[in-house]
């Protein structure tokens, strides 16, 4: 199964900003948690943090694919400044995967070629949530 949504969002309303750290990550990515498939998520910012839109792709239980193209060409659509990601691990383990680090490791570079900036990328399991950037990943 493989499916893409992109979204955007209006600049009014509920999630206008992403500017109180976690607090507002919690409640942007906390529903990933809950799902038996493998779900990214990825928010595309402006440089003051407004929410431009996001871009949802749903794998299968244990795997997900993630256009590294894809995402910056979103990014590029919606003039995004600021990149936060998130997925779920319906294994229940919060913890990143060797592959989730490398393909952070790329994503960080492509955004940073093109003067943009991934703050943070999440990996969330249940209720645990996991920051790459805490962690020192980022």
């Amino acid at each position: 199964m493989d499916a893409v949504t992109l979204v955007r969002r209006a600049s009014t309303g509920p999630w206008r900003r992403v500017d109180r750290g976690d607090q507002d990550i919690a409640r942007l990515f906390a529903p990933l948690g809950a799902l038996s498939h493998e779900v990214a998520t990825v928010a595309y910012l402006d440089g003051r943090r407004a929410l431009l839109g996001m871009r949802h792709m749903v794998g299968a239980t244990d795997w997900l694919e993630l256009p590294i193209r894809d995402i910056i060409r979103d990014a590029l659509a919606l003039d995004a400044r600021k990149l936060v990601m998130a997925h779920n691990h319906p294994s229940g383990i919060a913890e990143p995967s060797r592959a989730d680090l490398a393909f952070t490791r790329r994503l960080v570079l492509c955004v940073e070629a093109l003067d943009m900036r991934l703050i943070d990328h999440f990996v969330i399991a249940g209720d645990r949530m996991t920051s790459l950037r805490e962690s020192g990943f980022l």
